[in-house]
């Protein structure tokens, strides 16, 4: 029929650059929510379980760790090794001496006793890193723990922070709503473009009439749902040859909005790496691609330790089964790790 609508079929089915980096972005963006998300939610399961099931094991595998030093340290004047061999003993007794004394056994005497008897000098150590104690404040994680990572994370709730009533609104609040306001009005720019043109008492024909009314009620659904890039596509797929400057405007227009989405995205992978590095390795160690927490992981790491914390006890007792081939079997060992060592790093070199 003579002057009935066509949309224009080739700009529908081919997008522009724009268009297309709009939809990635969004996509982008949708999945970094969805990852912060994970993130948020994992962290607050992972630091209460790290606290009541992780630190106690680590505690006491660092204790026994020590009581092997001593052991060690017990046996060594007792049995008669090569001078290289006595060397490689000294410098590893001292680094680990001097390794929890620095983090998590300040006051401990033997390990002190130890160092200072390799050394020549008493210990003097920096402030504590990683401690061990039961005092509150010398835990991993403190109460406090949630705060310090979301203080500054403009993604954060209001039930993340204590204050949010309190503050003044931030740069990137005030950002975002200058930047609703922009759309808003691109958006009733686009609507009103439209339902101008389309308004069905436009159209004495009845058919036209029909088709117009379809096409204002397209236009209207999207205005009410806020779907920018819906008004968009209308917008361009709605037009005859006069109106040309209409792509011209959409493609403004989402040229605009990129630029805001693509600000968003970067501050939304800003806010996960910072709250990844305030975790503290949790993230690496219990979470999974996607940054949600994995209880396989964290179950992993559990037995780990549980099963070191054997084998060091067991290691322990063998000491006082055959003293003088088990202080050489151990030497051999550390022998053994300090040359793969040196191996791989050398080899590293060539890489």
């Amino acid at each position: 029929m003579k002057g009935k609508i066509v949309k224009k079929e080739s700009t529908e089915t081919k997008k522009s650059k724009l268009q297309n980096r709009y939809q990635k972005l969004l996509k982008d963006i949708d999945k970094k929510k969805k990852q912060h998300q994970n993130l948020t939610e994992g962290l607050r399961i992972a630091v209460p379980r790290v606290i009541s099931e992780l630190q106690p094991l680590a505690k006491e595998e660092a204790d026994w760790h020590i009581k092997r030093l001593v052991r060690l340290d017990e046996i060594v004047d007792e049995i008669v090794i090569s001078k290289a061999k006595k060397d490689m003993f000294v410098d590893y007794i001292v680094e680990e001496a001097e390794t929890f004394l620095s983090n998590s056994h300040p006051e401990n005497e033997d390990l002190q006793r130890i160092f200072k008897k390799y050394t020549g000098d008493s210990f003097d150590g920096d402030e504590l890193e990683m401690p061990f104690d039961s005092d509150e404040e010398n835990q991993f994680f403190t109460e406090d723990f949630f705060e310090r990572v979301f203080e500054e994370n403009p993604f954060a709730t209001k039930a993340n922070t204590k204050s949010a009533k309190k503050k003044k609104p931030s740069k990137r609040e005030i950002q975002e709503a200058e930047e609703q306001k922009i759309l808003a009005l691109d958006a009733k720019a686009i609507y009103f473009r439209l339902i101008k043109k389309y308004h069905p008492d436009r159209q004495q024909d009845i058919e036209k009439q029909n088709e117009y009314t379809e096409i204002s009620k397209l236009v209207t659904k999207a205005y009410k749902e806020n779907d920018f890039m819906a008004l968009l596509r209308l917008q361009v797929q709605y037009i005859d040859e006069n109106e040309n400057d209409a792509h011209a405007l959409a493609d403004d227009m989402i040229e605009r909005y990129n630029k805001i989405l693509k600000a968003q995205l970067e501050e939304l992978n800003t806010t996960i790496a910072v709250e990844i590095m305030n975790s503290r390795g949790m993230v690496n160690d219990f979470f999974d691609e996607n940054y949600a927490f994995s209880e396989k992981l964290f179950l992993k790491t559990k037995k780990g330790i549980e099963q070191n914390i054997e084998l060091i006890k067991a290691n322990i007792e063998e000491s006082h089964k055959q003293k003088k081939g088990w202080f050489k079997q151990w030497l051999k060992e550390l022998q053994d790790l300090r040359e793969m060592a040196a191996f791989n790093f050398l080899f590293s070199g060539f890489r």
